[in-house]
């Protein structure tokens, strides 16, 4: 009796898993989110993820005991529009400090410019041109030595030649005076002992530009930065442009970490997967996603490149009072996904037949993807404002070992002798 007993409750925990995969008579289909992917590493294709979200979407739909629902977005101004609006103000603080300086106000035009300063920073990942931060940089010292604050004047320049040391400035065209001056502050940039900065992404190999140069991928150790403040942007291959301005000392090392805003659930559930990590933070975040839209089921994931093929990492979490993880069958494609489609396809016929029971149950904290756990990025080196040449630019190792010859000036030609054209024949 005990053993009947026994297998009766037995049984329905072993078919438990079976539920979301046959279907019960008459029962709803279970609710499931796909939620945004994130990319591991730079070189995934930027459009991968929301692609890769948007075929598998589509081919979930069409397993019956599913009902694919969209998590809610957050409502919020996009990180680009902030940065546009912020160089927009920078630029108007700037046209305003040019006409109070030239009503000779120059107390309200530093105000106007150290405003229009601040506002550079905080746009610096939209910025096109380093060399109107220069300019803004310039036009204090300007206003400073105009108002005979020499030193103040000369620290001003100073940071504006930082930015740029063999740049010409286009306002020290307006008075011979000031342009003797920047020439003496040019020559003292350039010759003073110089730093290093680190940069770093989250996830790695984002493009790292400083001051207006795309030095290479991160993480970058960047050699013989002029003493001052630079502006720094990346894009990461989530899509998100980050910026700001950096302290650089001589003979000391800066560092710059880059990693996306993490201002709502998505973005934060984005961030830990950028990170390589299925951590608890992680599994709260993909929590209130699904109650926010109202599922018990999502799919979250991430994807790397291996080669040149993408690789897909992705779980199922099931929501419950402790939610349940599993990681599925890893998926492989090109990075264009023109071979996805039946991945996804097959995927959705698995989850159909084994549920909720598909997969391996994961154990919290875990890495997303173990073969990016194994490849950790390496530290490259690149010199400040010199961009890295490209493979095909690279001299080859007999070319750099031996040394150019003088070309020898060809023979003159000699006429044919003795030797007629015959005719065409047909």
């Amino acid at each position: 009796m005990l053993f009947s007993t026994a297998l009766f409750l037995a049984v329905p925990a072993l078919l438990a898993p079976l539920a979301f995969a046959e279907g019960e008579v008459g029962a709803p289909p279970q609710k499931l989110v796909v939620l945004p992917f994130a990319a591991l590493s730079g070189d995934v294709p930027a459009r991968a993820p929301a692609k890769a979200a948007a075929m598998l979407t589509t081919e979930l739909k069409g397993v019956e005991s599913l009902e694919v629902v969209s998590a809610p977005r957050a409502e919020g101004k996009q990180a680009t529009d902030r940065d546009q609006e912020a160089l927009a103000a920078a630029r108007a603080e700037v046209e305003k400090a040019k006409e109070l300086r030239g009503k000779r106000k120059f107390k309200a035009a530093e105000q106007a410019l150290r405003a229009g300063l601040d506002q550079y920073r905080l746009a610096a990942s939209a910025l096109p041109d380093v060399g109107e931060l220069s300019d803004a940089w310039a036009l204090l010292s300007a206003v400073l030595y105009n108002t005979g604050r020499d030193e103040e004047g000369l620290a001003a320049l100073q940071a504006s030649l930082a930015l740029g040391p063999s740049r010409e400035l286009p306002l020290a065209q307006s008075s011979a005076l000031f342009s003797r001056v920047v020439a003496d502050v040019r020559k003292g940039v350039q010759g003073a002992p110089r730093g290093t900065l680190l940069a770093e992404s989250t996830p790695a190999g984002a493009t790292f530009v400083l001051d207006g140069v795309a030095l290479g991928p991160t993480p970058l150790d960047v050699k013989e930065v002029p003493a001052g403040q630079h502006a720094w942007k990346l894009q990461l291959p989530t899509g998100e442009r980050l910026g700001s301005t950096v302290e650089v000392a001589a003979g000391k090392q800066a560092k710059v970490s880059a990693r996306a805003p993490v201002e709502d659930a998505e973005s934060r559930a984005v961030a830990s997967l950028a990170a390589n990590t299925v951590d608890e933070p992680l599994l709260k975040a993909v929590g209130e996603q699904v109650r926010a839209a109202e599922a018990e089921l999502a799919l979250f994931g991430a994807l790397s490149r291996t080669g040149n093929q993408l690789q897909f990492d992705l779980f199922l979490y099931t929501a419950g009072q402790k939610p349940v993880v599993r990681r599925l069958p890893t998926l492989s494609f090109d990075p264009d996904l023109l071979e996805a489609g039946m991945k996804f396809y097959e995927l959705a016929g698995q989850l159909k037949a084994q549920g909720t029971g598909l997969g391996d149950a994961v154990r919290v904290p875990s890495p997303v993807s173990l073969e990016t756990l194994a490849n950790k990025p390496k530290l490259t080196t690149a010199t400040y404002g010199v961009a890295p040449r490209a493979a095909s630019e690279e001299p080859s190792l007999e070319d750099a070992a031996t040394p150019a010859s003088p070309a020898t000036p060809a023979a003159p030609r000699a006429p044919l002798q003795g030797q007629k054209r015959k005719p065409l024949k047909q």
